[in-house]
């Protein structure tokens, strides 16, 4: 019973943190971009990175509710990851 809590706990983190960036890059694709889903080889590494660094640094420097700081974290670089996939392919539609 403990493993499969820890396995439907770690399925919610990945979809709090990767799903807000694969649902933009879903939209793009539903809109004809065929290269929508190319940046987010880069982007899934880079958040979780971004995500387990952060956390870590919280632990080192003791702040209290160490759970709620995480799931904090984890929405916050999922919807930076999401703005950031914005801003590339807004980036790329204005210089093409």
């Amino acid at each position: 019973m403990r493993l499969l809590l820890i396995a439907f706990a770690t399925l919610v983190f990945l979809g709090v943190l990767w799903g807000p960036a694969f649902a933009l890059a879903l939209r793009y694709w539903r809109r004809g971009d065929a290269r929508a889903f190319s940046p987010l080889r880069y982007l899934y590494p880079a958040q979780l990175m971004t995500t387990v660094a952060l956390a870590f640094g919280a632990d080192v420097f003791g702040f209290r509710q160490p759970a709620a700081l995480l799931a904090g974290i984890t929405l916050m670089v999922g919807v930076l990851g999401a703005g950031l996939l914005f801003l590339m392919r807004w980036v790329q539609r204005w210089r093409a």
